[in-house]
């Protein structure tokens, strides 16, 4: 996926690029000598999927702007979020996941009523649209993949009929599937879900229940939402694992680690092109320095490019999968 990148000439410039401890809180800063930039500061984690992003959006912005970032924790709190504010003066904030989203949101609801907001820009979180509700000057690009293009590339790939899809789900996602099931309709897939309340106690029985009740309604294949209350460590080893096992049906994900074959659990994962991602995030900087430093009001973009992986060990084995079906397939898992 090719996305239009605004490079201009520069001139030549050193760079100098230290380290801040603020309160638990890693920051990395570079100093320019002899040229003066707008500063994006990325609030984000330091784990796999993040680092690429962020390396993407980086080497897309370094001719314009000074990309700088604060890696988050357990122990990160607003009052880190607002000193990185303070010492960095971005101009823009990209935002990395729920949890520093939320961060974000407690630092900005403390600011005056005469300070200036500076803009956000929300990625690889859940539900985007919603977790950045009441948000000002906010945007963001979604991380949930439609399920209707997981199903057909799956279907491009697995021989055996996929026409009734099964998903465990919490309410929160109801709007979601309810938006995606006409899609799948349009392409003969037929949905048949499970909400599950957004609070509970008991998630492990719930989705052992749920899984079950699937089961007798004859699905052809399982959709499992990036959740963690629902993909807890523990529900997956003692619930989703063993109850799809026994089910003998393709395990759609949004995880790559949950197609890893020693765990023999998912069939095949779709999710955003993380680097692609990181030029998408980009562009809408480029787009909100033009429009002054505003966002639209609450836009949230869908990602552009999707990455596909197979567990080919599972596949191959279950569902009769062969390498001449996998043209176009990013990552194949033996």
């Amino acid at each position: 996926m090719e996305i239009i990148n605004r490079r201009y000439p520069h001139r030549f410039r050193l760079v100098f690029t230290g380290i801040l401890l603020l309160g638990g809180t890693l920051l990395r800063t570079s100093v320019l000598f002899g040229e003066t930039k707008a500063v994006v500061l990325a609030i984000r984690q330091n784990e796999k999927e993040f680092n690429e992003a962020f390396l993407s959006l980086k080497n897309e912005l370094s001719l314009d702007f000074e990309v700088k970032e604060l890696i988050t924790g357990k122990k990160t709190t607003p009052e880190d979020i607002r000193i990185a504010m303070q010492t960095v003066k971005p101009r823009l904030t990209v935002l990395m996941d729920n949890a520093d989203i939320a961060l974000y949101r407690k630092y900005q609801s403390n600011l005056q009523k005469t300070d200036s907001v500076v803009p956000s820009i929300s990625i690889m979180g859940i539900m985007i649209k919603d977790a950045i509700s009441g948000l000002k000057n906010a945007c963001g690009i979604s991380y949930e993949i439609p399920v209707v293009t997981s199903v057909i590339n799956l279907r491009s790939v697995i021989p055996t009929p996929i026409e009734k899809v099964g998903i465990v789900h919490r309410e929160y996602l109801s709007g979601f599937i309810k938006q995606n099931a006409v899609f799948c309709q349009r392409e003969g897939v037929d949905l048949v879900t499970i909400a599950l309340p957004n609070k509970s106690g008991f998630y492990k029985k719930m989705v052992r229940s749920a899984l079950h009740q699937l089961g007798k309604r004859n699905i052809q294949a399982l959709w499992i939402p990036n959740d963690n209350k629902l993909l807890h460590p523990e529900i997956i080893r003692s619930v989703w694992i063993p109850v799809a096992k026994k089910m003998r049906i393709p395990v759609i994900v949004g995880i790559e680690i949950l197609v890893n074959p020693k765990l023999d659990f998912g069939t095949f994962a779709v999710l955003p092109d993380h680097a692609a991602l990181g030029k998408q995030t980009a562009e809408m900087v480029y787009e909100i320095r033009d429009n002054n430093w505003q966002c639209r009001h609450n836009q949230v973009d869908p990602p552009l490019a999707i990455y596909k992986i197979i567990n080919l060990r599972q596949a191959a084995r279950h569902f009769k999968v062969t390498e001449d079906r996998l043209g176009s397939v990013d990552k194949k898992l033996k």
